[in-house]
C-alpha cells in the first residue's frame, strides 16, 4: 500500500530524465509530485519494518490493557488464550538495550576530543585555533545540539539509519523598544522635545519623523505621538538584531526524509525529499525572512491545514501509542510543506542542487505556480546539506542496515513467553480451579466458609500444575545471549572482544558526526562573521580569544575520538600509569607536553573537574609569579612565608633572583640580617624542592652524571 494520498495529475515524461529549469522558469511540478510519490512509494518495504521496528521496541500489539493482563473484548470471535485474565506482560528488552546503545553514543559526543586536520596547510597553530572554535560553535552556537544528537541516536538503533541535516539559518524578528521624552531629549540636546511635542502645528511633521525612523505606519505614528503627549513614553514594535547560526536536525527516514530506495551512495541520489509540519504563522513568517510566494502560503493555509502528507503511522501521531494515558490529540493547526533537493544538469550539462518547496497536493493556480520557493541551494560546499548515519553496511545501499527490534523481537518474544508464564503458573497455584458437583457450585468459598458436602471431597481444588523450574534460568540465558550479541558483556562473553564492538560502533557514529562538523565548517566559512569572539571550552577562566574567518577556500577535516573503555576507571589508570611511565623514561628528546599531558589526564577522569582546576598555561605562570612577589613583599615586610605546595622551584627561583635584583632589596639584605635569614630559608625551600625531582631522576637512571649537562641531552 503507498504511503501517498495520489492526486492525479498529468505527467509528460521520465521524472528520471529532468533537466534544472532554465531561468526565469519555474519546475515542473508534475514530475516533481512523481518524483516523490516513487521515491515514498519504492520505500514502503523499509516503512512497514520502522513500523515493526517501533512496536518491538515498546511492546505493542493489539488489544493491550493498562493492566498487563488478556481481556475478552466485546465483540470478538476469539477468547483470550489460556483465559481471561491470563497474563500479557510487557517486555522492554530492546528498548533497554537501545537506551543504553544511545548513552553510550551521546556520551561519546559529549566527550570526545575534537581535532580539526589541514588539507593542504601544514600550520599547526591555526589547526589547534579551529579545533578550539569549532568545540566553542558546536556546544554554544547550534540550537539544541544535545538534543538532536540523542534523536539521531535513537533513529540509528531503532530504525537502522538516520540523516543529520546541516544548514545556516537567518533570522530577524520584531522587538517592542520603549520611547521616552528623556530619551528623545538626550539623542537631540539642541532642540526642546517638549516643546516640539507639544506643538500641534508640528503634528504631521512630527508623524513623518516617526514613521522613518521607527518604520512604522502613519496610523501607528499618531498612536505613539499621543502617548508621549499624554504620558511622556511610547512603544513601538521595530526589527530586531539579524541572528545568524548553524543548525543541525536529525531526521528518521521513514516519516520526515526520503532518499530513493536504490541508492548506494547519497551524493549521487536524484532526489532527496525532507517533510516538515508548519504553523500558519510560520508559512507567513517564511515569506520575509526565506522569500517564500505568498500566494502559495495563504493557498496552503486554506487547503491544506491539518492533512498529514504521507498516511504512514506518522510521528505526530505515535507518542500517544507507548502509554496507556491517551490523550486526544487534533492534527489541525499544521501544514506540512515538502523540501525537494535535486541535484539536476542545466542545458550546459553543468550539475547543481536545487531546492523546491511544494505541497504534493496543491498544483499550480492563476495565483501562483504550485512552489513556495524554487532555486539552487547555494551552499559553496557542492553537497547535499544531510549526512547518513548507517548502523551497519550489509550491502552498499543506503537502507540496507537493520535496526536492534529486528533480530531482537525473537528473543524478547521468547523472554514475554517465559515471564507469563511463570505468572500464570504462580496465579493456578494461588488461587486453582475449584472442583464442585455438577449444578451445585458452592454458594461461598474462603476461610471459614461453611460447606456441605453429600460425600467427601465433592468440593476441593484441582491439582496445582507441575512448576517449570528452567523458566528463570533459560531466560537469563536469552537475556545475557541478546545482550552479548549487541556488544555488552556477559559471563559467557570474551572480555576483551565486547570493548572492541561497542568502540567500532561508537567510532561509526563519531566518524559520521565529523563529516557533519565539516559541513557545518563549510557553512561558518560561507556565511558566518569575518571575526568572532569565543572562549576555549574546557579550560578554567579562559581569555576570550579572536578567530579569523579567513580564506573561503580553506579546507580541514575534522576527526572525533573517545575511548568506550574510558568509563572503567580500573582499565584507565593502567593505561595512565603506562603512559606517565612511558613518557618519563623514553622521551629522550623533550617532545612530551607535560602540560597537555596532564590537562588530558584529568579531563579523561572528569572533564567538569578538568575545566575548574585547570588554567591557561600563561594563566598559571602569571599566577605563581603573582603570588611569589606577594610573599616576598610580607617577608619584606617582617611576616615569614614558606613557599606554597606545588609550585615550580625553577620559577620561583627565578622570581627571587629577580627580585632581589632591586637596589633597596639588595640593601636591605646586606644590612638586615633577620631579612636575609628569610630569603635565604625560602631559596632553600625551592632548591630541597629541585633536589627531590633530581633524587626522583637518579633513582630511575641510578646515578647523577658528573658535570654539566647538554641542553639536548634528557635529564
Amino acid at each position: 500500500m503507498s504511503s501517498i494520498d495520489s492526486n492525479a495529475i498529468s505527467v509528460p515524461q521520465d521524472p528520471g530524465l529532468q533537466l534544472a529549469p532554465a531561468e526565469n522558469e519555474g519546475p515542473n511540478f508534475g514530475l516533481l509530485k512523481k518524483a516523490f510519490e516513487d521515491c515514498v512509494r519504492d520505500n514502503q518495504p523499509y516503512i512497514d519494518q520502522c513500523r515493526l521496528n517501533y512496536e518491538t521496541r515498546y511492546a505493542i500489539w493489539n488489544g493491550q490493557s493498562a493492566d498487563g493482563k488478556k481481556h475478552a473484548r466485546e465483540g470478538s470471535k476469539t477468547s483470550p488464550t489460556p483465559w481471561d485474565g491470563a497474563s500479557d506482560l510487557r517486555v522492554f528488552l530492546v528498548d533497554d538495550v537501545i537506551n543504553k546503545k544511545v548513552a553510550m553514543e551521546v556520551m561519546a559526543f559529549k566527550r570526545a576530543t575534537l581535532s580539526a586536520v589541514p588539507v593542504e596547510s601544514t600550520d599547526s597553530n591555526r589547526a589547534a585555533q579551529v579545533s578550539n572554535f569549532m568545540r566553542w560553535l558546536i556546544q554554544t552556537q547550534i540550537p539544541e545540539i544535545d538534543r538532536e544528537i540523542e534523536l539521531c541516536a535513537n533513529y540509528i538503533n531503532e530504525k537502522g539509519i538516520a540523516v543529520m541535516g546541516q544548514f545556516w539559518e537567518k533570522r530577524r524578528e520584531k522587538i517592542l523598544v520603549n520611547v521616552k521624552l528623556a530619551d528623545l531629549q538626550a539623542q537631540f540636546p539642541q532642540i526642546d522635545i517638549n516643546q516640539l511635542i507639544n506643538d500641534e502645528a508640528a503634528t504631521d511633521d512630527l508623524k513623518s519623523i516617526f514613521t522613518e525612523q521607527y518604520g512604522c505606519t502613519s496610523a501607528k505614528a499618531g498612536s505613539m505621538l499621543r502617548e508621549l503627549r499624554k504620558k511622556g513614553e511610547t512603544s513601538v514594535p521595530m526589527e530586531g538584531p539579524e541572528r545568524s547560526y548553524p543548525v543541525m536536525r536529525a531526521f528518521n527516514l521513514d516519516e520526515q526524509v526520503f532518499i530513493p530506495s536504490f541508492s548506494t551512495d547519497m551524493e549521487i541520489a536524484a532526489g532527496i525529499y525532507r517533510i516538515e509540519y508548519f504553523t500558519a504563522e510560520k508559512l507567513r513568517a517564511m515569506v520575509d525572512t526565506d522569500g517564500w510566494d505568498k500566494e502559495w502560503v495563504e493557498a496552503a493555509i486554506q487547503t491544506q491545514r491539518g492533512r498529514l502528507i504521507t498516511i504512514s503511522p506518522s510521528e505526530y501521531l505515535q507518542p500517544i501509542s507507548r502509554s496507556f494515558v491517551y490523550t486526544q490529540q487534533r492534527f489541525t493547526d499544521r501544514i506540512g510543506v515538502v523540501y525537494a533537493y535535486q541535484r539536476l544538469s542545466d542545458e550546459d550539462g553543468v550539475p547543481g542542487i536545487c531546492c523546491t518547496v511544494f505541497h504534493p497536493h496543491l498544483p499550480p493556480s492563476s495565483k501562483h505556480d504550485g512552489v513556495a520557493k524554487h532555486g539552487l541551494l547555494g551552499y559553496a560546499h557542492g553537497q547535499y546539506p544531510f549526512v547518513l548515519y548507517r548502523r551497519e553496511h550489509l550491502s552498499r545501499k543506503l537502507h540496507d542496515s537493520r535496526g536492534i527490534p529486528e533480530p531482537g523481537k525473537p528473543w524478547q518474544d521468547q523472554i514475554k513467553a517465559h515471564k507469563d508464564s511463570r505468572i500464570d503458573a504462580s496465579s493456578l497455584g494461588i488461587l486453582p480451579p475449584i472442583c464442585y458437583p455438577q449444578g451445585r457450585p458452592p454458594g461461598r468459598w474462603g476461610p471459614g466458609a461453611l460447606i456441605s458436602e453429600r460425600r467427601p471431597n465433592e468440593y476441593h481444588y484441582a491439582d496445582r500444575p507441575i512448576p517449570d523450574m528452567n523458566t528463570e534460568n533459560s531466560e537469563n540465558r536469552l537475556m545475557a545471549s541478546f545482550k552479548e550479541y549487541n556488544g555488552f558483556a556477559s559471563n559467557e562473553g570474551d572480555p576483551n572482544i565486547d570493548p572492541i564492538y561497542n568502540q567500532f560502533e561508537t567510532d561509526k557514529f563519531l566518524s559520521c558526526l565529523a563529516k557533519s562538523f565539516r559541513q557545518i565548517w563549510k557553512l561558518y566559512k560561507q556565511y558566518g562573521q569575518e571575526e568572532v569572539m569565543f572562549r576555549v571550552m574546557g579550560v578554567k577562566d579562559a581569555d576570550a580569544s579572536i578567530f579569523q574567518k579567513g580564506d573561503i577556500n580553506e579546507e580541514f577535516d575534522f576527526y572525533l575520538s573517545w575511548d568506550v573503555q574510558s568509563t572503567d576507571f580500573k582499565k584507565m589508570s593502567e593505561k595512565w600509569t603506562a603512559i606517565i611511565q612511558g613518557a618519563q623514561t623514553l622521551d629522550r628528546e623533550g617532545v612530551c607536553d607535560w602540560g597537555a599531558l596532564f590537562q588530558a589526564f584529568v579531563s579523561s577522569i572528569d572533564p567538569n573537574i578538568a575545566e575548574r582546576i585547570i588554567r591557561p598555561a600563561k594563566t598559571g605562570q602569571q599566577q605563581v609569579v603573582n603570588d611569589e612577589h606577594s610573599d616576598l613583599a610580607q617577608i619584606f615586610a617582617g611576616i615569614p612565608k614558606n613557599i606554597k605546595v606545588g609550585t615550580p622551584p625553577q620559577l620561583g627561583l627565578q622570581v627571587m633572583q629577580q627580585y632581589l635584583q632591586q637596589p633597596d632589596v639588595q640593601q636591605r639584605y646586606a644590612q638586615d640580617n633577620a631579612f636575609k635569614e628569610r630569603i635565604d630559608a625560602r631559596a632553600k625551600q625551592y632548591q630541597f624542592q629541585m633536589q627531590q625531582q633530581q633524587n626522583a631522576q637518579i633513582g630511575r637512571l641510578g646515578a647523577q652524571m658528573p658535570g654539566p649537562m647538554p641542553a639536548s641531552t634528557s635529564t
